[in-house]
C-alpha cells in the first residue's frame, strides 16, 4: 500500500511557506461542515504550537451540531487585512470562501489544501488530491510527514472531520490508508466516544420531528428523490437549516433511490441545493450551475425572487441528471 499521497516536493514547498511566514490565516468555506472545521482548527492548533500566529477566519456561523468541536472558539473574524500566508482548506474555488477572497488576494502568499475535483483556483501552492476522502486526511499527512505538533485536541478534530466526510467510513473513496490514519489518531488520543456521541447520539427531538416532516413530503420518481425546505418550516420547528443536511443523505440511502436532492431557502433570494448519489457523478451538474463538490456529494445555489421559481429550476436540474 502506498501510504504517501502528497508529493514530497509539495510538502517541502508547504514547509517553506510556513517557515517564511509569521502571520498565517486559514480560511474556511461558506457553510462550514465537519471536515472544514476539523481541518482548519486542527491545522491552526498545530501551526500555533509550531510557533506561528494563526487565525481561522470565519465565513458563516457554526451549526449547533458542530459546536461540540474542541477549539471551535478560534473560528472568528479576521484581525488583519492581509497575512504573510493565507491557507484555503477544503475548497478550491474563490467563490467558496466568499468575503475572505479579498484578504486572501491581499496576503503575500496563498496555498490550497483540498480534496474536491476540478477546482479552478490557482495559488502559490496547490495541494489538491481528489482521491482523498477528506481534507482532514490530507492535513494529517502534512502534520505527520513534516513532523509538526500533534496532540489529543488535534487528533480529535481530524478524526471528527474524517468521520463526517466519509459518512462514518462508509463511502467508496475510503481506503486502507484512511483506516490507518483513523487508528493513528486514536493512538494520539482522539476521543472517539465523545465524537460519536455528539455527532450521532445527541439529536434533539425537535430535529427528528423536522426531519420526519420534510421526508413525509418528499417526492420519488425515476430513482430520484426530491424535497424542498422553506425558512418558514425551519422556524416552525425551531431548528437550523444546517439540520437539513442529513435529510439528503437519508433520501439517498433508500433502496429505490440513486440520486437525491434537497432545495433549501436562505436569505437574499438564495436557494441552496444539495445533491447526493450512490454512483452517479453529480459534481458536473453542480459545477455547471455555479457550484461544485464531490462526484457523489455536491451542491450549488439558485438565485430567484421566489421559492416557487427556485423550485422549478431545481426540478429541471434534477430531471436532467441521467440515472
Amino acid at each position: 500500500m502506498n501510504k504517501e499521497r502528497i508529493d514530497k516536493e509539495k510538502l517541502d514547498q508547504f514547509k517553506e511557506l510556513i517557515d517564511e511566514s509569521q502571520t498565517i490565516a486559514i480560511g474556511s468555506h461558506i457553510n462550514p461542515d465537519g471536515d472544514n472545521l476539523g481541518s482548519t482548527l486542527a491545522l491552526r492548533r498545530s501551526l500555533e504550537l509550531y510557533g506561528k500566529e494563526v487565525e481561522v477566519l470565519a465565513n458563516d456561523t457554526v451549526d449547533d451540531y458542530l459546536q461540540f468541536l474542541p477549539d471551535v472558539d478560534h473560528y472568528g473574524e479576521a484581525k488583519r487585512d492581509s497575512y504573510d500566508l493565507f491557507i484555503i482548506l477544503d475548497c478550491s474555488e474563490f467563490d467558496r470562501i466568499g468575503k475572505l477572497t479579498t484578504i486572501a488576494r491581499n496576503s503575500k502568499k496563498t496555498a490550497v489544501v483540498d480534496h474536491h475535483v476540478k477546482g479552478k483556483i490557482y495559488t502559490d501552492l496547490n495541494i489538491i488530491y481528489d482521491t482523498a476522502p477528506a481534507t482532514c486526511e490530507l492535513v494529517y499527512e502534512i502534520i505527520d510527514r513534516l513532523d509538526l505538533p500533534m496532540d489529543e485536541t488535534i487528533a480529535s478534530l481530524l478524526f471528527a472531520g474524517i468521520c463526517t466526510d466519509t459518512g462514518r467510513f462508509l463511502y467508496s473513496n475510503v481506503s486502507e490508508y484512511t483506516h490507518l490514519v483513523a487508528g493513528k489518531l486514536i493512538t494520539e488520543g482522539a476521543d472517539v466516544e465523545y465524537i460519536f456521541r455528539n455527532l450521532y447520539q445527541s439529536k434533539p427531538i425537535k430535529v427528528m420531528k423536522f426531519e420526519t416532516d420534510v421526508i413525509s413530503k418528499a417526492e420519488f420518481a425515476d430513482k430520484k428523490a426530491y424535497a424542498m425546505i422553506s425558512k418558514e418550516e425551519v422556524e416552525k420547528f425551531g431548528v437550523q437549516m444546517g439540520d437539513a443536511e442529513v435529510i439528503v443523505n437519508m433520501l439517498r440511502d433508500l433502496d429505490e433511490v440513486e440520486v437525491s436532492m434537497i432545495l433549501k431557502e436562505y436569505d437574499n433570494n438564495e436557494y441552496k441545493v444539495s445533491l447526493r448519489s450512490k454512483g452517479v457523478d453529480v459534481s458536473d451538474v453542480a459545477r455547471a450551475n455555479g457550484g461544485g463538490g464531490h462526484i457523489q456529494a455536491s451542491g450549488f445555489s439558485i438565485f430567484e425572487d421566489s421559492l416557487e421559481k427556485a423550485d422549478q429550476v431545481a426540478r429541471e436540474v434534477l430531471k436532467g441528471i441521467n440515472v
